[in-house]
């Protein structure tokens, strides 16, 4: 542990130099055209007249499928603005830094986003690193917890964990409300035997693997339990408010589905996402096939479009939030 903090302090010191900040505009910019190229090969494989033709042209449904399109994009970098904000004294143009957040977890890899902003907050609060004594980012155990916005450590790892908590939740409410519309009896002589037994495997692993986070909080949470439940409430919000939003771009772009489908379509597809299995992609395909039958291929192009309008959005909020901090520099 000391020694990748000795690196990060030495690396950190290096950005300080004008080397450093070369490097690091070099990387923002080679970031920004990395997005830019996902975007234009996302495009090229799917084709602008199968994107234009998925998406709706009533002039109330375009409205309405590209306001809880925005929004359902939008609403993970504003809620986690929400969370800092009062901890880190933020503010509202310091939400450019979410969106780059946003941006790197959804382009890069998960938890990119976090590193990035860990390293922000310890150069904002000039924190030194000092390997003989590295900061704690282990549990609270029985004592209080830390005060949140005194350790960026405590207050990036514990909302990480909230965020995952919440995230796993909400698919377990939704997989209940669509047992009792009749996802069940829908879908089980449409899908093989041996991939409902993987996703029922899996999705038992991910509950066991929630209650042991619960059950050993006071080693893995640093913040106090308030500051915990606080971030977790805004978060389980986000993804709750989120899916609705999705949920209404999709039946603003294909009414002729159902919204019964739709509702049950996309509690399947949280349970998928989060399941730890191979072939995720295909057992969605084979849940969207049963549920809306002929209209199946229409549904996968909306998928396909809106995969390419999510790149579309971190285009965006990328050149944004650069936008946001050259004003703010000049």
């Amino acid at each position: 542990m000391s020694g990748v903090i000795r690196i990060f302090g030495r690396l950190r010191d290096w950005s300080h130099t004008a080397a450093g900040r070369r490097t690091g505009q070099f990387i923002s910019i080679a970031l920004s055209g990395l997005i830019i190229l996902l975007l234009v090969r996302a495009i090229q494989r799917i084709g602008w007249t199968n994107l234009i033709t998925v998406l709706p042209d009533a002039p109330l449904a375009v409205l309405a499928f590209w306001l809880c399109f925005a929004g359902q994009y939008l609403i993970q970098p504003v809620a986690d603005w929400m969370i800092f904000r009062r901890w880190w004294k933020l503010r509202f143009a310091d939400l450019a830094i979410f969106l780059r957040k946003h941006a790197r977890n959804e382009t890069l890899f998960a938890y990119a986003g976090e590193g990035w902003l860990l390293a922000w907050a310890a150069r904002r609060q000039g924190l030194e690193f000092d390997p003989d004594n590295p900061p704690s980012i282990a549990g609270r155990g029985t004592g209080p917890g830390t005060p949140p916005g005194e350790n960026p450590f405590a207050d990036v790892k514990d909302v990480a964990i909230t965020s995952g908590l919440a995230g796993n939740l909400f698919p377990l409410v939704m997989l209940l409300l669509a047992i009792a519309m009749g996802a069940a009896s829908a879908l089980g002589g449409s899908i093989e035997p041996s991939l409902l037994r993987q996703a029922g495997i899996g999705f038992s692993v991910l509950v066991v693997l929630n209650i042991v986070i619960l059950f050993n909080r006071g080693r893995l949470f640093t913040l106090p339990f308030v500051a915990n439940v606080r971030s977790f409430a805004w978060h389980f919000g986000r993804v709750s408010v989120g899916h609705a939003l999705l949920v209404g771009s999709w039946i603003a772009a294909l009414p002729l589905v159902g919204v019964e489908a739709w509702v049950l379509l996309g509690a399947l597809r949280l349970v998928v996402a989060r399941l730890p299995l191979p072939n995720k992609q295909l057992l969605f395909a084979t849940t969207a096939a049963a549920l809306v039958g002929e209209a199946a291929p229409a549904v996968a192009a909306l998928m396909a479009a809106q995969g390419v309008l999510t790149l579309a959005g971190h285009a965006l909020s990328w050149l944004a939030a650069g936008a946001i901090d050259a004003r703010r520099a000049a």
